[in-house]
């Protein structure tokens, strides 16, 4: 559907996506909200639109050097358009080449325990004109962004890159190019070296790995070139075929059947079985080989090496003795080891791990932070399923609400376990105003605790309470579920945000406008549309309290998800870890720096979601209705945005007087849930219907994938 232009008498215009009149108070709430001077280009209204406080819930506005505080925000971190970022193909890009594309690629990204992995993103340009610092390593590399950029640190966490100190330990990247030609990374979680394209399939970008009777799984590169891991140049082969695949090859090429070309490689082969490098690999392939013949014929073996030990006793003995095995076993003594890392060369494999483990602790770290005099346009990336990527500097970083994963597991799993599970989930996840008994370990690891004490005075009695409700749903519209989608598959959904802190936070800021805005003599239309001007204390105070409390809602919603993933694993797995199928997270109720019309601007999305191209998304229904996972069209007139939901019809006040607890029971059907008083104002019946606010919004989002829940718990 098209927005349609509002008769409202304002300078500015007022967009709207909902597809039917607005109430009388919905009205002027827009139209005061239109007539703020510093508005940019229009208003949007979002097909969810409904009456919240001071700016319509559903609303987007963008605005230039000014900020309504009635919004949780966070700023997107960048690069500038020469930041390199290595792809599956074997190349370096730059980001801003990657971002013109307009395509899907291909990254290496870092789970929170140090596992590599491979998924697909985006990239686009995000700000002009930034502010940078530049990041300096340990390795020598140098890295320039925004200094809200967040790096990923040793422990899986994340700190922004103007907070980074000397010696901070960043998760790491190393990868290098073996002899035969293969892409190998270090895994941080064990410090092994990993082929790359075993990195794909282990991602699940090839699909189930095959098993071959009687022969061991190989990966083929299809174009010959063993660097290029790009999905559509690597397929699944037994090793028997592939040798005999390249076999077909050969003999196709009359040359390498030559007595002269045989007789070159056979003196190539002595040659270089004559070197360290060769002997050692000719001897690792032959141990390999000993083994294999050990483990399938171990009969055979067992008579062949009868008595070997006092045939060869003597012949050791002797050897050892002589003055030729005396010298070896002092050389073997003395052989130094090139650490891989850092070039280091160390006395035995003992000291090389010793080296390893104490110099690097397989990482990278900062050795300064430096803010530069001067801006520039920076890019980022999208990265759905992670959220992180590494650099070719050799470190990973984040990406830029609700927060949804795809399990692989059937609904039918699911059969005579619903009660089960909702119980199991309210019992490991508070509700309400309710938080944790005990606080766990990754929550007090959270490295934003230690800027708890820049925030704003009148939330420092709350760091403790803040700790117990880390982890923790809250109330309102705040849920946890069980979803299905339409081929039976099985979806984990949750929406909650920064809980008391967030709104403490928010409180107090607003206060602060509301004074200044009283002291300025402003006529303000509605006393929560005060602002802060840009480039002013209390905006550089707020939006600093803005991206701590932001930071906090991702973490919680984290946190939750672990705890939730780890009862469906327990339930459907017999607690066996999983890997989702695709992860999905969005932020509502927030602020960012963006480009709209080629301009910088603040855009506050007020119960909205992005929806840039590419851009996953959530859009909930109702208790008892569907739900969707959609990806961004980018469509500007709505400053690439979407609705977070389907909207209230109904206060909560008066859903509880028009409808009856019969009612709820009703339009709940099929959902296991709570069925009382507590929970009657989040009757379906209280929300638009979510079908039409999807069609009312065809035009700002594509449809991925339609669920419905079949548990529910509500905060």
């Amino acid at each position: 559907m098209p927005y349609e232009n509002l008769e409202i008498n304002t300078q500015t215009p007022v967009l709207s996506w909902a597809n039917h009149p607005l109430a009388s108070d919905e009205t002027k709430m827009a139209q005061n909200v239109a007539s703020l001077p510093f508005v940019f280009k229009h208003v949007a209204l979002m097909p969810d639109v409904h009456l919240g406080k001071g700016a319509l819930v559903g609303s987007v506005i963008a605005t230039k050097d000014a900020i309504i505080p009635a919004a949780v925000g966070v700023d997107i971190g960048c690069f500038i358009g020469d930041t390199l970022v290595p792809l599956v193909d074997g190349k370096y890009y730059r980001i801003q080449e990657l971002a013109e594309q307009y395509q899907e690629f291909i990254v290496y990204a870092c789970t929170p325990t140090g596992r590599i992995v491979a998924s697909t993103a985006t990239a686009k340009l995000t700000r002009k004109n930034a502010p940078l610092v530049k990041v300096i390593l340990d390795n020598e590399e140098e890295i320039i962004c925004t200094p809200d950029h967040q790096f990923m640190l040793r422990d899986g966490n994340y700190q922004e890159a103007g907070l980074l100190q000397p010696g901070t330990s960043l998760m790491p990247f190393y990868s290098k190019v073996d002899k035969e030609g293969y892409t190998l990374i270090s895994q941080p979680y064990s410090q092994r070296w990993q082929k790359a394209h075993w990195i794909i399939a282990r991602s699940g970008l090839l699909g189930e790995i095959p098993k071959f009777l009687g022969q061991r799984t190989v990966i083929h590169h299809r174009n010959f070139q063993e660097s290029d891991n790009r999905p559509e140049n690597l397929e699944f082969m037994g090793a028997n075929d592939h040798s005999a695949y390249h076999r077909s090859l050969v003999e196709q090429n009359q040359h390498w059947h030559s007595p002269e070309f045989e007789q070159k490689r056979i003196a190539a082969l002595a040659k270089k079985a004559q070197t360290v490098e060769g002997h050692n690999y000719y001897a690792e392939r032959g141990t390999k080989n000993i083994i294999k013949y050990m483990q399938q014929q171990p009969e055979h073996f067992k008579n062949a090496v009868a008595d070997n030990g006092n045939r060869g006793k003597q012949y050791l003995i002797t050897y050892n003795t002589s003055e030729e095995g005396r010298a070896k076993s002092k050389e073997i003594a003395n052989r130094y080891y090139t650490c891989e890392i850092c070039g280091a060369e160390v006395k035995t494999p003992i000291g090389l791990h010793n080296h390893r483990k104490k110099e690097h602790q397989c990482n990278h770290k900062v050795i300064a932070v430096i803010p530069l005099n001067y801006t520039e346009d920076v890019y980022c990336l999208t990265v759905p399923e992670c959220h992180n990527f590494a650099l070719k500097a050799g470190v990973f970083v984040h990406n830029c609400g609700m927060s949804a994963i795809k399990m692989p597991f059937n609904g039918d799993k699911l059969e005579g376990k619903l009660k089960k599970i909702r119980l199991d989930i309210e019992a490991a996840i508070p509700t309400g105003f309710n938080e944790n008994k005990e606080i766990e370990k990754s929550v007090t690891n959270w490295q934003r605790w230690h800027d708890f004490q820049d925030l704003h005075p009148g939330v420092q009695d709350l760091e403790n309470k803040s700790m117990k409700q880390m982890g923790s749903l809250g109330g309102g519209n705040h849920f946890i579920e069980v979803c299905l989608d339409t081929e039976n598959q099985v979806w984990l959904m949750l929406h909650s945000g920064s809980r008391n802190i967030g709104n403490k936070l928010a409180q107090c800021h607003i206060n602060t406008a509301k004074e200044l805005a009283k002291m300025a003599g402003n006529n303000l239309p509605d006393p929560d549309l005060a602002y802060f001007v840009a480039n002013t204390p209390e905006f550089q105070a707020y939006w600093n309290d803005l991206q701590w409390a932001q930071d906090y809602a991702r973490f919680n919603r984290d946190v939750m998800m672990m705890r939730f993933k780890h009862i469906i694993e327990k339930h459907l797995a017999g607690g066996k870890v999983t890997k989702p199928l695709l992860q999905v997270n969005c932020h509502h109720n927030y602020a960012e720096k963006e480009v709209h019309f080629g301009e910088d601007v603040y855009v506050t999305r007020k119960g909205a979601v992005r929806a840039q191209t590419e851009d996953y998304g959530i859009i909930p229904g109702s208790m008892g209705a569907k739900s969707f996972i959609v990806k961004g069209k980018g469509n500007a007139h709505s400053f690439c945005s979407c609705s977070h939901g389907a909207g209230r019809l109904l206060s909560r006040n008066k859903a509880k007087n028009v409808y009856t607890l019969d009612d709820l029971i009703e339009q709940t059907k099929g959902v296991e849930c709570r069925k009382d008083n507590d929970v009657l104002d989040e009757i379906p019946g209280a929300y638009k219907p979510i079908e039409q606010v999807m069609e009312n919004q065809s035009d700002l989002v594509e449809v991925v994938a339609t669920l419905k829940q079949v548990v529910c718990v509500k905060g």
